[in-house]
């Protein structure tokens, strides 16, 4: 009996644990993940000389490496396609002399979508693609041979001055929400208005929908026209929304 409580205190136990490490907003399957996009890589100040024949020529052989194909190509861009089992991706490889970016434009059987409670600006795709994306960058530094920086999605999330909209109040909160522990959110709108959430407490298994608390929050200032800015470690606002 004893052998028997302590199976069920063990059960209860982990339970509680992955109850506590569930995800806090709903992205609308398993295994779905906020979209890593885009991608921008400068290289940095004293590094050689990069022509974008020496991008044109690395991209290529990477590529290759890694299933990509250019399908097409003109100056200072290039369209990359790549078939995984029985999923397909594509995106735009643009760049000059200073670096290059990568960019989303479709895919199949990846379960890409926008989640609406976002504004539209929280896009969602299989895991696995941000690991494609990143193994792909990584292929292409380490041919360069140049130091890079990298940079995901609209701006650095420790970049106060890049959030739009903001007024000093703002930015001041933003700074604040950067301190706050994860999962957190920050929504802007166009006329200044702002709401973050987070979680209370590090170590809290209290679930809470920063997402929908964020946005509900914003919009009741911000006319129903917010948008979410940043969710946990990334920005994914996009300054074509």
């Amino acid at each position: 009996m004893s052998r028997l409580i302590r199976l069920c205190s063990l059960s209860l136990l982990l339970s509680q644990s992955l109850a506590a490490h569930a995800e806090p907003y709903n992205l609308g399957a398993f295994r779905l993940a906020p979209l890593d996009d885009p991608w921008r890589i400068e290289f940095q100040g004293g590094a050689k000389q990069v022509t974008r024949q020496d991008i044109e020529q690395v991209v290529k052989i990477v590529g290759m490496t890694r299933g990509w194909k250019v399908v097409n190509s003109t100056e200072g861009r290039m369209e990359l396609t790549n078939a995984i089992r029985d999923h397909t991706m594509s995106v735009e490889l643009s760049y000059d002399a200073s670096g290059y970016g990568i960019r989303y434009l479709q895919s199949t059987n990846l379960s890409y979508k926008e989640l609406a409670n976002s504004g539209g600006t929280l896009r969602v795709i299989h895991s696995n693609y941000n690991g494609w994306i990143k193994d792909l960058v990584a292929g292409i530094n380490a041919g360069l041979g140049v130091p890079a920086q990298t940079t995901i999605g609209f701006a650095p999330l420790e970049k106060a001055d890049a959030v739009p909209f903001l007024r000093e109040k703002g930015r001041d909160a933003y700074k604040e929400f950067l301190s706050k522990p994860t999962p957190r959110a920050f929504a802007i709108a166009p006329n200044g208005a702002w709401a973050s959430s987070s979680r209370s407490a590090p170590g809290s298994r209290q679930q809470v929908d920063v997402v929908g608390y964020a946005m509900e929050g914003c919009n009741r200032r911000g006319n129903g026209e917010c948008k979410l800015y940043a969710l946990d470690e990334r920005v994914v606002w996009r300054s074509d929304r």
